[in-house]
């Protein structure tokens, strides 16, 4: 379940990377919309650490790296 919930957040992070970034190419220079979907950007990319950070730390996740 968690994994599905990081997953989920990962891409809603994409797509609110790639939207910003269609807004910056359109909208004129210094548009609020752009400011504020790369403030959306940053406040899912925090989410998503907390809950990696959660996860690990209950133990729901895991590492499977070999070192």
């Amino acid at each position: 379940m968690l994994r599905l919930v990081a997953l989920l957040l990962f891409a809603l992070v994409l797509i609110a990377l790639f939207s910003s970034l269609v807004s910056l190419l359109r909208e004129p220079s210094g548009s609020r919309r752009t400011a504020n979907r790369l403030m959306l950007r940053v406040a899912l990319s925090a989410a998503l650490l907390l809950l990696l950070l959660l996860g690990f730390l209950s133990g729901q996740l895991h590492s499977h790296a070999p070192w």
